[in-house]
């Protein structure tokens, strides 16, 4: 048996491994206790790597659809002369923003793929990248550009004596604390010192940590967080140095925030007015800290005022890095960055770039809006019909409204998929690309260097990095692509020119690419890290990963020039919060006798969403109905009896999981499971996918169109009750 040192990237916290080999036979996957930061850190998911390497449904071969519907495998060159002509003959007859991609979970693994995928776009003259993050957490990235930027980033956790965190779980989400987030939670809540503040409608593995746990029904954070600055604000919790000379809007923001009382709060989010004041001393004391959000309340709507309302949180606080402060989540392999203590100006979240001829919805600093990709396939005739779709990760079971995704799948001209095995969402495609195993494939950390920079919960706080080349050579016999070798290849064959944007902003020019000789993805590599404060030739020197002192950094005065100032009162944010005072809560909810629960988002340890999901790796096989035993005993099932949910939607089926930390009349599931488009149903091996009782056009957000997609009101059922 042979050890080999290795990253694993079934989630974005990239985990140092120890692979244990038998020839190429994988038998197991533990921590790798010598590489920095982690402590021997591995999920459950992270595990399974064998069997995910092992999965007796692995493609090994391309596959093209045929008219009638059968399948059969086509060779790598085969397929690129053919997408390559159907696509030329599209973009000749309706324009280039025919053509779109969607990059999913998909590319966790293939990092060189993103920027070919978005160099291939703009040489073909195409706007419409779509990805998750506009069905996931918009309202991080928009909220922010409301809001500001400051400049020398978020306060080192090293130096946090208090944490809000809203509706995430980074003991099981990994964000926010991606490295070993148990181990960091119990020693920065425990010798450390640190408080932690919690908003989250069940007793999560994180709230169990909390200084004071918030448990609100569902959809009320922007109600909790606007009372918690009401509070501020009333407490003398300003730091009013900071936000003089920081900051405009905040007699705009008091102003908003003066009906959210503590009675008021605290009656419609069913919590007390002791525990509300009592966790906002936590964050008034606390002179160091961050705040921090999850899917919960993104899903829920509204989830850019949530995630706005955040950000003055840290603001009122002054939770900013100041001078001579060190940097949290310097640049390793990106190029070095000028960190100061000073604000830059808010931007536009909305209202450039595209609109789209869907329900007005239009690109946001968040991205192209997924909410409008289904209909634009759907709208033949309009100006912006979408035709040909590149597919990475799985719309199939990761989209709201099932059923027009399926519509969308089978309709759309031509649709191109990378996985490895024939999944739900592949069904549907032309072209189905068989593509490599992580373990095939090299990892590096720089795109997580620059995923840190739009999403807070990624990154690492100290100057980290790794290279690892990859482990296995692909099965013998095979015939595979790597995601980003389509985009290429491609567009030798239509005679584009590619040039690849590298990670350092734009002043930093692009590179082109050699268009006759193919590049390795060693090659892509070294221009992605091109300018890079360490550069990627001594990270490839530490097969453990390191960290690099050199790359360390802290954060330098303002400038005396500087005139910028962060946003406390946005008009459209704070518009939105006086919607929140001024509508009737139960109104909003829409629960009552026909949908007495409320169903929330949950995240698993075994699974990824969209992700192939080899059978045995989930222990039960489907995905429970998480729901708190009076509300079970109340209904006459038990742990593991099927029952019926039913939205004004739809229904799907379910098995009851017994959990006393869910609120009561909350229930939760996780998505990524259901029906398969061609097989039998069997939900206790498939398990129930929630995106068939949902709608997009359910409570759609203004700006980018995410649907309500938890805090679903619903009703629950014994299976021998229905009918």
């Amino acid at each position: 048996m042979e050890n080999r040192l290795f990253v694993c990237r079934n989630c974005g916290s990239y985990c140092p491994i120890v692979v244990s080999l038998e020839g190429d036979r994988v038998l197991k996957v533990e921590g790798d206790f010598d590489a920095p930061l982690y402590r021997g850190y591995t999920c459950p998911k992270g595990r399974t790597i064998p069997q995910q390497h092992h999965n007796p449904e692995r493609l090994l071969h391309s596959l093209k659809k045929l008219p009638d519907g059968s399948r059969v495998p086509i060779s790598s060159e085969q397929l690129v002369e053919e997408i390559a002509e159907r696509l030329s003959r599209i973009i000749e007859e309706s324009g280039p923003q025919a053509v779109a991609t969607f990059l999913g979970n998909g590319v966790i693994a293939q990092a060189a793929a993103s920027g070919m995928m978005i160099s291939f776009l703009a040489a073909i003259g195409s706007p419409m990248m779509f990805d998750p993050g506009t069905i996931d957490q918009p309202g991080l990235i928009m909220s922010m550009a409301l809001h500001g930027k400051w400049q020398g980033g978020r306060v080192h956790p090293d130096l946090f004596d208090a944490m809000l965190m809203v509706g995430g779980n980074p003991v099981v989400s990994k964000q926010h604390l991606p490295q070993n987030p148990a181990w960091q939670l119990k020693q920065r809540t425990g010798e450390q010192g640190m408080k932690l503040v919690v908003i989250d409608p069940r007793v999560s593995e994180t709230a169990r940590r909390a200084t004071v746990h918030l448990q609100a029904i569902p959809g009320e954070d922007p109600t909790v967080l606007a009372g918690l600055i009401h509070l501020i604000f009333a407490l003398d919790g300003v730091d009013e140095e900071f936000v003089r000379e920081n900051t405009q809007g905040v007699e705009d923001l008091r102003q908003a925030v003066a009906g959210f009382t503590p009675e008021y709060v605290a009656q419609r989010a069913g919590i007390t007015v002791e525990d509300l004041t009592a966790a906002a001393r936590v964050l008034i004391e606390a002179q160091r800290g961050d705040t921090a959000s999850g899917v919960g309340p993104s899903m829920a709507t509204r989830g850019c005022l949530s995630a706005y309302l955040n950000l003055c949180i840290q603001s009122l606080r002054g939770w900013w890095a100041r001078e001579r402060e060190p940097v949290s989540r310097p640049k390793v392999l990106s190029p070095r960055r000028d960190w100061r203590a000073q604000p830059t100006d808010p931007r536009p979240a909305w209202g450039f770039g595209l609109q789209t001829s869907v329900r007005g919805l239009q690109q946001t600093s968040a991205g192209m809006p997924a909410a409008a990709l289904p209909d634009l396939i759907l709208n033949r005739g309009a100006p912006d019909h979408i035709r040909a779709l590149f597919l990475h990760g799985g719309p199939y079971y990761a989209w709201p409204d099932t059923e027009k995704t399926k519509r969308a799948l089978s309709e759309i001209d031509l649709l191109i998929m990378h996985d490895l095995e024939l999944t739900p969402t592949a069904e549907y495609a032309d072209y189905v690309i068989a593509t490599y195993d992580q373990l095939e494939l090299p990892a590096i950390s720089s795109v997580n260097e620059t995923i840190g920079d739009i999403h807070p919960g990624y990154d690492w706080n100290e100057p980290y990095a790794f290279y690892r080349p990859a482990l296995l050579d692909p099965p013998e016999g095979s015939d595979l692509m790597e995601s980003w070798q389509i985009y290429y290849r491609v567009a030798q064959k239509l005679g584009l020119d590619l040039a690849m944007m590298t990670y350092g902003g734009s002043d930093t020019p692009s590179l082109p690419f050699d268009m006759v000789n193919e590049p390795s993805s060693d090659d892509i590599f070294e221009m992605m890290c091109n300018g890079s404060a360490v550069p990627l030739s001594e990270v490839k020197k530490h097969p453990h990963g390191a960290i690099f002192p050199e790359a360390a950094d802290t954060v330098k005065p303002r400038d005396p020039a500087c005139t910028a100032k962060l946003q406390l009162g946005d008009a459209a944010m704070l518009q939105q919060l006086a919607e929140v005072r001024a509508e009737d809560p139960l109104a909003r909810r829409r629960t009552g006798e026909q949908y007495p629960f409320q169903l929330i988002c949950r995240r698993m340890q075994y699974n990824t969403n969209g992700m192939p999901r080899p059978e045995g790796i989930v222990p039960t096989g489907y995905n429970p109905l998480w729901m708190h035993p009076q509300d079970m005993e109340d209904l006459g099932v038990s742990t593991g009896d099927e029952v019926e949910i039913t939205s004004r939607w739809g229904s799907i089926p379910g098995f009851a999981e017994g959990d006393d930390t869910m609120r009561p009349g909350v229930v939760g599931m996780t998505q990524g499971f259901g029906r398969k488009p061609s097989s039998n149903y069997d939900p206790r091996r498939d398990g129930s996918n929630i995106n068939e009782i949902l709608r997009w056009e359910d409570d759609p957000d203004p700006y980018h169109g995410m649907p309500r997609m938890s805090a679903i009101p619903v009703a629950v059922k014994a299976k021998a009750a229905v009918g």
